[in-house]
C-alpha cells in the first residue's frame, strides 16, 4: 500500500519512476478555495445583508449596522464577516500569483515532486492565513497573518526562481 506522501505525489514508490505533477489539481483546488470556500455570500445572505447589486460594500453599508442595532447580528459577528471578506479578497488577488508560479514551473518542466511539494506548502499556508485572518482579534494574530502572507509569497517566488533556472540552464 502506498504511503500518504506517495499518494500526494511528494515521494515516489520507486526511485526510478518520476513523480506525477499535480499542479493542475492544485490550481483547481486553490481556485475553489479562493473564490468559493472563502466567500461571505452565504453568511451575508443568512444575516440578511447580502446586496448582489453592490456586494463589495455590503458590510460597510448602513444596512449591516442596522442589523447590529436590531440584534440580528452582533458587533463581533459583523467584524468577523468583514475580516472574512478581506481574507476572501486577498485570496482572490493572491491566486493569480500562485497560478502564474505553478504554470511557470510546469512550462519549465520542473520535477513533479518539486511542484507538488511547493503547491502543498502554499495550500496549507493559505488555509492557515484564511483561518488566522478570520479569527484575528489581536495585534499578535495580525502579525502572524502577515508572516503567513509572506510565506505564501516566498513559495511562489521560489517556484518562479526554479522555473527561471530550469528555462535558462542551457543559455550561455
Amino acid at each position: 500500500m502506498a504511503s500518504f506522501l506517495t499518494t500526494l505525489g511528494l515521494t515516489a514508490n520507486n526511485t526510478l519512476a518520476p513523480l506525477p505533477n499535480y499542479g493542475p489539481y492544485f490550481l483547481l483546488g486553490n481556485f475553489l478555495f479562493s473564490y468559493v470556500v472563502t466567500t461571505t455570500r452565504f453568511q451575508k445572505t443568512s444575516y440578511g445583508c447580502d446586496n448582489n447589486i453592490n456586494p463589495r460594500y455590503d458590510l460597510e453599508s448602513p444596512r449591516a449596522e442596522q442589523l447590529v442595532s436590531k440584534g440580528k447580528l452582533t458587533t463581533e459577528q459583523l467584524e468577523q464577516l468583514r475580516r472574512i471578506q478581506s481574507a476572501h479578497s486577498n485570496s482572490m488577488e493572491h491566486y493569480t500569483v500562485f497560478a502564474a508560479a505553478i504554470l511557470s514551473a510546469m512550462i519549465a518542466k520542473l520535477d513533479g515532486g518539486v511542484v507538488n511539494r511547493y503547491a502543498t506548502i502554499y495550500t496549507l499556508v493559505r488555509a492557515a492565513y484564511f483561518w488566522v485572518y478570520r479569527q484575528n482579534t489581536t495585534r499578535q494574530a495580525a502579525g502572524f497573518r502577515s508572516v503567513l502572507w509572506w510565506a505564501s509569497n516566498i513559495v511562489c517566488i521560489r517556484l518562479f526562481w526554479f522555473a527561471g533556472k530550469a528555462l535558462n540552464k542551457n543559455v550561455l
